[in-house]
């Protein structure tokens, strides 16, 4: 989760994207790193995981409709390297929920065999 942050704060650094795509990575950075220190409340973290999913899809649906604006032809229109960067948070944060799940799964069984 906090390779997704800095994935986040990469991103953030290039100019290329809109004020609303900034202002949509920083809500999913902060959603990362709240996620992170959330460790007690697993299911929290998970819901957590899948709003920071949709946050980037948001994202991505922005990134389009700002591509558009910019550049109706789509010839012309070039994207930076760091666009590639939140569809890597992605595929980091579903790995991060698949984990978070399995530890679940874990300490419900052992609550399970201590009774």
């Amino acid at each position: 989760m906090l390779l997704t942050v800095i994935l986040a704060l990469v991103t953030l650094g290039n100019h290329f994207f809109s004020w609303g795509q900034h202002i949509v990575l920083i809500l999913a950075a902060a959603c990362n790193l709240l996620t992170i220190f959330l460790y007690k409340n697993r299911r929290l973290q998970a819901t957590l995981c899948t709003i920071s999913l949709f946050v980037y899809l948001g994202w991505y649906l922005a990134l389009i409709v700002y591509s558009k604006q910019v550049a109706p032809d789509a010839n012309q229109l070039q994207f930076p390297w760091s666009v590639a960067l939140p569809l890597i948070s992605m595929i980091l944060i579903v790995m991060a929920r698949k984990a978070i799940m399995a530890d679940e799964k874990l300490v419900r069984d052992s609550d399970r065999l201590r009774r």
